[in-house]
């Protein structure tokens, strides 16, 4: 039996589509069961779970303390079955998926841990710049059409089309509540990879199959390079943070961060000002990602509380940086 499960904070703009797709699901061998922990939402998110309980073999539960690790730690005593599937709140799944992930992790046992394709569903018409000059991976989670089928690195397993046996947590494995979305704008990213990572450093192997296919919800409102360069800030935050809690550091350090970092910052501006003055916009847009990674990355350092990212207008982002070191 498979078990899906997901956590959704205000998702009634992405649930509906997510929910109706996995009413056209094949029935995979074993059967399957949905379990969804509604994390404090304010919209009409419970009205919509409600209304789909008939179509769904769905498990409701409420976790009113933010935090989608903290979502799906209490959505674990909820598992039936031999592998959890966890999905985002805003992916469209194909018809074959579940009897796919069946196929994967049948065939290939030696692995505990899976990722499957993400493909996007665009809310508009990229733009050029978007295709051309963004990341898509770390942006809106979007596989390599190139992986084959086999073995990956754990940071290559991703939360919205990710499988994993059950025994991982049956041995005690959970997520880490300090990280991944909580409901402010500035959390730091990776909640699912620092817990692929985790477990890759526990002896748990990963592996990546293009058989098993979702289609990721991107809204228009997250195709703009404002909401790329703030998205780049959490990045390198959560980036930081693992690193920090498997390796932690040692670095000679300058106004209490690591000189390296501060040393690659002032670096990225310096090649922020040539890209100005050669008029290469897309040298420009990829050290403004640069940069706000790094200023995440720095973020990580200073306790707790994120620092908040600039990311404005260009000329705005090379006058004020500097200041907010």
């Amino acid at each position: 039996m498979i078990t899906v499960l997901f956590s959704t904070l205000d998702g009634a703009d992405s649930l509906p589509a997510t929910l109706l797709s996995l009413t056209n699901l094949d029935e995979p061998p074993g059967g399957w069961k949905l379990v969804v922990v509604d994390n404090g939402s304010t919209d009409g998110t419970p009205e919509i779970l409600r209304s789909f309980s008939k179509w769904l073999p769905l498990t409701c539960l409420e976790e009113p303390i933010r935090g989608k690790n903290r979502a799906l730690n209490r959505a674990l005593a909820e598992v039936e079955g031999d592998l959890v599937v966890l999905v985002d709140d805003d992916i469209i799944a194909e018809p074959g998926w579940l009897r796919a992930w069946r196929g994967v992790a049948d065939r290939l046992s030696e692995f505990d841990i899976f990722g499957g394709r993400i493909l996007p569903h665009w809310g508009t018409q990229p733009e050029r710049w978007l295709l051309e000059e963004v990341p898509v991976g770390p942006v809106y989670a979007l596989t390599d059409p190139a992986w084959q089928e086999g073995p990956i690195r754990a940071g290559c397993v991703w939360g919205p089309n990710m499988a994993v046996r059950r025994r991982v947590f049956d041995a005690g494995h959970r997520f880490d509540e300090s990280i991944g979305p909580n409901g402010t704008a500035v959390y730091a990213m990776g909640s699912e990879t620092e817990f692929t990572l985790r477990m890759e450093r526990q002896g748990f192997r990963c592996c990546h199959s293009p058989a098993p296919v979702v289609r990721h919800q991107i809204p228009a409102s997250t195709m703009t390079k404002d909401w790329v360069l703030r998205r780049a800030f959490r990045f390198g935050r959560g980036e930081r943070l693992q690193q920090l809690a498997a390796t932690g550091t040692r670095d000679a350090l300058l106004w209490g961060y690591p000189r390296w970092m501060v040393r690659r910052l002032a670096e990225e501006y310096l090649r922020l000002a040539r890209a100005w003055l050669m008029d290469t916009a897309a040298e420009r847009f990829w050290v403004r990602w640069e940069i706000n990674r790094l200023r995440g990355a720095l973020a990580a350092h200073r306790g707790p509380a994120p620092a908040r990212p600039v990311v404005g207008s260009e000329a705005a982002t090379v006058q004020r940086d500097h200041s907010h070191l």
